[in-house]
């Protein structure tokens, strides 16, 4: 999956956890407004109250661990581009002329400075710091945690459209139609960053632009 489409995807779940968290907060201060607006008139009744609270309580929980995680996964992306590019950066070394030769060593060999350096002072050369590795138990750059909530509220997204979809008929038209599209897309997004940020086709350290 190109970069640019990643990139994307994890705003666009990062949206959604934003958006996840306003209607929380919404549900908890008026829980009547956001049932009526799923199931209609009957929402405003004290089993509706209690029902847009619940539903509010599960939306801010699932957006706030969204939210963290994305956040997370996104500064350990940017440490690990600026390891790589600190490992990849060449180190100043002392020229051939400048570094003294042992008086037994072949003229004829070719050496390197830090042969050279290694040979004067009968030292093996320090091997080159290997690159970070973008891959962890979860993907790249700890996106494990990230994928995890990220899937998590996909799959609540999902069982809303399944429960509208189910009771289809006994909704109110345009309130079913407003959670089926809202829902639908939420959980679309969310599946497909959530298979990003797993399967790690999210961008790599080195491969992006540094803010």
């Amino acid at each position: 999956m190109p970069a640019a489409m990643s990139e994307w995807l994890r705003r666009g779940a990062t949206a959604v956890a934003v958006s996840r968290i306003g209607v929380g907060v919404v549900a908890f201060a008026a829980p009547a407004l956001v049932s009526r607006a799923w199931v209609g008139g009957a929402g405003g009744g004290p089993s509706g109250r209690v029902l847009g609270r619940a539903l509010g309580g599960r939306d801010l929980a699932l957006g706030l661990g969204a939210l963290a995680a994305l956040r997370l996964q996104s500064a350990s992306r940017r440490a690990m581009v600026w390891d790589a590019a600190l490992s990849a950066a060449p180190l100043p070394v002392a020229g051939p002329a400048s570094v003294p030769v042992r008086p037994d060593a072949d003229p004829e060999s070719p050496q390197s400075p830090e042969s050279a350096v290694a040979a004067v002072y009968g030292e093996a050369p320090l091997p080159d710091p290997a690159p970070p590795s973008p891959s962890g138990p979860f993907g790249p750059a700890g996106s494990g945690p990230a994928a995890v909530w990220v899937g998590l509220a996909a799959l609540a997204d999902g069982l809303d459209l399944l429960t509208t979809a189910r009771a289809w008929h006994e909704l109110p038209p345009l309130q079913r139609w407003l959670v089926a599209l809202s829902s639908g897309g939420a959980a679309a997004v969310g599946a497909a960053a959530a298979a990003v940020l797993l399967t790690g086709s999210a961008s790599q350290p080195g491969t992006e632009t540094m803010p």
